[in-house]
């Protein structure tokens, strides 16, 4: 039978305590309790220094967290050794860099060029790391094109003797005139600081160019997150500035920047070809409808043409203003 307490559980079976005492086993027993009570004062103390010899030896050297094996568990650098020293692991290192920069840019620009919002997709998808970051990849771009159309006189957008070409009533001729004569400089003095100035202004509003242009398609898809949009708005303006490259710029460089039927045919044509690439990446990315993409499309390209006008008139007007 299964004896059971005053609550109903089993209760406790208790071995019946021996009578009588024996030395040997009381000293054995105080043995074992000496030894345990030394074992708990000098054990933590070892373990201690055991730990810090291996930390000492094994601390990564770039963010200092302990333990760190060939590759940093938490910031991934991998730690020095005799190999990198080696000509061997240099030539080695070079081809990797070169093999995976090329690779990945080459997806990128394949992907951006001929896959209109994929980009953007694969971003939100968590699968960035095979891809030049969105922002790199705008700014690398918005260089390479500012360069091209800056360095090249015939083809120079932003330049004053270009603007000044399609100054038709002559009010930039005036204004500058009477600039130059306040501040007591020549005109092509003039005309060189402004350029200085308006280069460097905007290049400085390129982020805002960014948050601009997300605002747009921010009214237009509400329910969607801003990040969204801003992704979306550098991967377009990436590729805006890859069709300025190896479109816009070849033409210009022959024929020059300059009012005609030919500025006018190439900009009709840019305007067409974003359209239909805004088109296919709104449908890609946002999976709106047809008809309402198209309606989109045409606002996100005015809103587009908006922001590029304010900010090339704003950076031009403050560089006029700043130039002493």
């Amino acid at each position: 039978m299964i004896p059971l307490d005053g609550r109903g559980k089993i209760a406790r079976i208790r071995a019946p305590m021996q009578r009588g005492f024996d030395p040997q086993m009381s000293q054995m027993n105080r043995d074992i309790r000496e030894h345990l009570r030394h074992l708990r004062m000098e054990l933590p103390l070892d373990f201690r220094s055991m730990t810090d010899t291996a930390s000492s030896l094994t601390t990564c050297t770039n963010c200092g967290a302990p333990a760190a094996g060939v590759y940093c568990a938490r910031c991934g650098e991998r730690q020095p050794g005799h190999h990198d020293l080696g000509v061997a692991h240099f030539a080695h290192e070079v081809f990797h860099e070169i093999a995976h920069v090329d690779s990945k840019l080459f997806l990128t620009m394949r992907d951006l060029i001929a896959k209109p919002g994929f980009l953007t997709q694969e971003y939100f998808a968590g699968r960035k790391s095979r891809y030049v970051p969105a922002l790199r990849l705008f700014f690398v771009l918005f260089a390479l094109q500012f360069l091209a159309f800056t360095a090249y006189a015939p083809a120079a957008l932003y330049s004053v003797k270009s603007m000044k070409k399609f100054d038709k009533v002559g009010a930039l001729h005036r204004l500058l005139d009477k600039k130059a004569q306040r501040i007591h400089v020549s005109a092509d003095e003039l005309e060189q600081r402004l350029d200085e100035r308006w280069h460097k202004n905007y290049s400085l509003l390129q982020l805002v160019n960014i948050a601009a242009l997300g605002l747009v398609p921010k009214m237009l898809y509400h329910r969607r997150y801003f990040a969204e949009h801003l992704v979306f708005a550098a991967h377009y303006l990436a590729f805006s500035y890859i069709l300025s490259l190896v479109f816009v710029w070849p033409i210009f460089a022959v024929a020059g920047f300059q009012p005609g039927l030919t500025y006018k045919v190439t900009i009709a044509a840019t305007y067409g070809i974003s359209l239909v690439y805004l088109f296919l990446a709104q449908r890609r990315f946002y999976g709106d409808s047809p008809a309402s993409t198209a309606l989109k499309t045409v606002l996100l390209m005015g809103g587009r043409v908006a922001i590029m006008v304010l900010l090339l008139s704003g950076s031009f007007i403050a560089a006029i203003l700043m130039v002493h």
